[in-house]
């Protein structure tokens, strides 16, 4: 377990995590971090597909799903499942 990691990577009501680690104990809220760390190395797909569900949010599930040649529904599906299949994957980086 890292001490003294919180500031760096959580937020608290939009501002750093307070750090109450001392030289032998790892304070919660850097044990919260490390995991935060730790699941993000585990399953760095999750962070891949988060960034293309804003992009299709931001673009338009209209305008993804035309250009894409797939049903709305089917968009929307991918959407709520937070599953994007791996061939459209790169033509939505693409848009």
């Amino acid at each position: 377990m890292k001490q003294f990691i919180a500031p760096r990577v959580l937020k608290v009501n939009a501002k750093p995590s307070p750090c109450k680690c001392t030289d032998t104990i790892t304070c919660e809220y850097c044990v919260q971090a490390n995991l935060v760390l730790w699941e993000k190395e585990q399953h760095p797909e999750a962070e891949t597909t988060k960034k293309l569900i804003e992009t299709i949010e931001q673009k338009g599930v209209r305008k993804t799903s035309r250009i894409l040649g797939v049903p709305l529904s089917t968009v929307s599906s991918w959407i709520k499942n937070k599953n994007i299949p791996q061939k459209y994957a790169e033509n939505i980086r693409g848009i």
